[in-house]
């Protein structure tokens, strides 16, 4: 969901593309029919890279709306993007026996994976309000929120207040995966490398190298949680996400492959926009699994958007 341009980093649309995968991998369960280990290290560990990367880009092309005044249009394009694919998704969480109080919940938190698009555009007011404070308050901000979202992923999967409300609320994903613990801390570091240059001035090498450390970090720390019998659950906020995430965006931005045409970029949107349909879809109907579904479905994924669009070129709310 990027800004067009006439010149555009085609790179960083093909790590969309790579980023969409990983999703895909995730809720289909990459690995699990093959390897314990490796389906972990990749579904609760690498692949957990993709939401902060989508999150740091449109930090990134936030800060060049705001620039051109079209910061209103951005959040009206989002919200728009929003709604659709919550009518759409509507058959999956829509029944006679919602509440108010359920329907304002899943409206404010979305349906599975679209929680991304409320959690990016209450990380984008945050973002307009924090912005005009001094630089330091922001950087506080985003350190402060992220540390919190990921100790109370912590204390939730490893239970740490056993037998108490705390606890269920601590595993409660929305608690600590939300606008304001996870999707903030991306968001506005996103904003701020475009808004201070900061991928002009760091060095590819520099990036490779900090991508490298980030990524040992990640997978030492996802092999810490798969050894630890007392885990529960999967993980979203990682604490060494803070480093690889923007280090990979920053690797991409610096490869700067140019190209005019934005249509890997919608593919990354569509595929990840239909998967979970695609993979209900296939999960009723077949017996794939782990790796074969993720394969399936994505492809599958790939094969609609192709047609998805051609219809959001007449409307343009669908990508």
């Amino acid at each position: 969901m990027g800004v067009s341009e006439l010149n555009r980093n085609v790179s960083l649309d093909i790590l969309k593309i790579v980023l969409a995968f990983m999703i895909v991998g995730i809720h289909a369960g990459f690995l699990s029919s093959l390897t314990s280990a490796g389906s972990y290290l990749t579904v609760n560990g690498v692949f957990r890279i993709a939401v902060p990367i989508f999150l740091l880009i449109g930090g990134f092309y936030f800060y060049a709306a705001i620039l051109k005044g079209k910061a209103s249009d951005w959040l009206k394009r989002v919200l728009y993007l929003y709604i659709f694919w919550m009518l759409f998704y509507s058959i999956f969480w829509l029944n006679l026996d919602f509440s108010f109080l359920g329907f304002a919940k899943i409206m404010i938190i979305g349906y599975y994976h679209l929680w991304y698009l409320p959690g990016m555009l209450g990380a984008a007011i945050l973002v307009v309000v924090l912005n005009k404070l001094p630089l330091g308050v922001m950087i506080f901000s985003i350190c402060i929120t992220f540390i919190i979202g990921v100790i109370i992923q912590y204390l939730g999967n490893y239970h740490v207040c056993k037998n108490s409300d705390v606890d269920r609320w601590f595993n409660i994903y929305w608690v600590h995966r939300n606008f304001i613990f996870f999707a903030f801390p991306f968001f506005s570091i996103g904003f701020l490398i475009n808004k201070y240059e900061l991928h002009a001035k760091i060095s590819l090498k520099q990036s490779i190298i900090c991508s490298f450390i980030g990524m040992l970090l990640l997978l030492f720390e996802s092999y810490l949680n798969y050894i630890v019998p007392s885990r529960d659950g999967g993980f979203d906020n990682f604490g060494s996400l803070l480093i690889i995430s923007p280090a990979i965006f920053i690797l991409f931005m610096k490869i700067n492959y140019q190209g005019r045409s934005k249509e890997l970029a919608l593919y990354s949107s569509g595929v990840y926009f239909i998967h979970i349909f695609l993979l209900r879809v296939y999960k009723n109907h077949t017996d794939f699994d782990g790796t074969v579904l993720t394969i399936i479905v994505f492809l599958s994924s790939v094969f609609v958007t192709y047609f998805l669009i051609r219809v959001n070129r007449r409307f343009k709310f669908i990508l």
